[in-house]
């Protein structure tokens, strides 16, 4: 009976973690991250970018972006779109999680 009763509470436990939307979020921008550095050679990418002059990054990165469209690039272009759309919810997620913890007070001297 004990044991029946623990392994419902192990499972209502395990499940619990499954809702928590952080955890999905985490997995998916790992797992896209992961599949980002198999399609893309990410250190050209990091040399091209540095290379490209201060005011022209943003235009470099959408034409960038758009020329992979054309070329047909589409896994690129779905990974880089499943990052940057994972990556809003987790920081909207923290933040939220951030809003919620109570203000800690300021330590006082002894």
């Amino acid at each position: 009976m004990k044991a029946t009763i623990m392994r419902r509470i192990y499972i209502s436990y395990a499940l619990s973690y499954t809702e928590q939307p952080l955890l999905w979020t985490g997995l998916i921008l790992g797992g896209a991250t992961a599949l980002l550095g198999r399609f893309t050679h990410v250190a050209s990418v990091i040399d091209n970018t540095l290379a490209t002059p201060l005011g022209q990054v943003p235009s470099y990165l959408a034409s960038s972006f758009i020329s992979a469209i054309e070329r047909g690039e589409l896994g690129t272009v779905l990974v880089l779109l499943v990052l940057a759309s994972a990556m809003s919810v987790a920081l909207y997620h923290l933040a939220r999680l951030l809003r919620a913890l109570p203000q800690l007070p300021a330590a006082q001297p002894i």
